[in-house]
């Protein structure tokens, strides 16, 4: 299979420390490796820097675009933005922070010779104890709540189309990171099938862990779980 056009939707919040590391190694991995690419950041409402320094590397390379919240709206925001603005088949997200390096996203590709959709797990991130068992509960709640029956970690290969025009981007109530777990879901639903692949992390160049796993996040996603649960059931009496 050749590989798809693809959009690198990186979502960005305060990330004006690791966002040049991030986008010359992106730009290094699509100038060489990629046919057809751009780079979107969607600044999700930063206070430092990171749009200012998103429009200069716009300004030298015209396949960097910069969409712009006014506030903080959140992950699942983020993606519908840049979704919206892809022009690409193939959307893929990345964090700003540089965690996943856009060139594994070269181990995904080879995979979409299986299926139409590609997840990705990390193969070199433990965990702690507490967020071990954090992540397996709620991977236990979802399985329970609405069936998922996926493993996901990392970020994932997604059709634009499927997403727009056959899903429809308005129909996703999800704004946090559930957003992706609920695409996926009814894509699912729809009848497309995954093929996984084994992704490698790096930790966040200002020594942080992640913005994601704390209980006031974990209630939220929960909640969007449960919504999800309650608008599959209306939309299938």
């Amino acid at each position: 299979m050749s590989t798809p056009s693809l959009s690198l939707i990186y979502l960005c919040l305060n990330e004006q420390q690791a966002l040049p590391r991030t986008l010359d190694e992106a730009l290094a991995y699509c100038r060489a490796q990629l046919p057809d690419w751009e780079i979107l950041v969607v600044d999700d409402g930063s206070t430092d820097k990171s749009a200012e320094i998103v429009r200069a590397y716009a300004m030298r390379e015209p396949r960097v675009r910069l969409l712009q919240h006014p506030r903080n709206l959140g992950m699942g925001a983020g993606l519908k933005t840049g979704i919206t603005a892809s022009t690409k088949a193939y959307f893929c997200m990345l964090a700003a922070d540089g965690q996943i390096p856009a060139a594994e996203v070269a181990k995904m590709l080879p995979k979409l010779a299986e299926a139409p959709i590609v997840l990705s797990t990390y193969g070199n991130r433990p965990n702690n104890a507490v967020r071990t068992a954090i992540s397996r509960s709620f991977r236990l709640f979802m399985r329970a709540a609405i069936g998922v029956d996926f493993a996901l970690e990392g970020t994932y290969l997604f059709p634009v189309a499927v997403a727009r025009d056959e899903i429809g981007l308005q129909v996703i109530g999800a704004n946090t990171f559930f957003f992706s777990f609920e695409l996926i879901v009814r894509a699912k639903r729809l009848g497309y099938q995954t093929a996984d692949s084994v992704i490698a992390s790096l930790p966040r160049l200002d020594g942080g862990g992640s913005r994601v796993a704390n209980l006031k996040q974990i209630k939220r996603v929960a909640d969007e779980v449960i919504k999800l649960r309650a608008r599959i059931s209306a939309e299938n009496p």
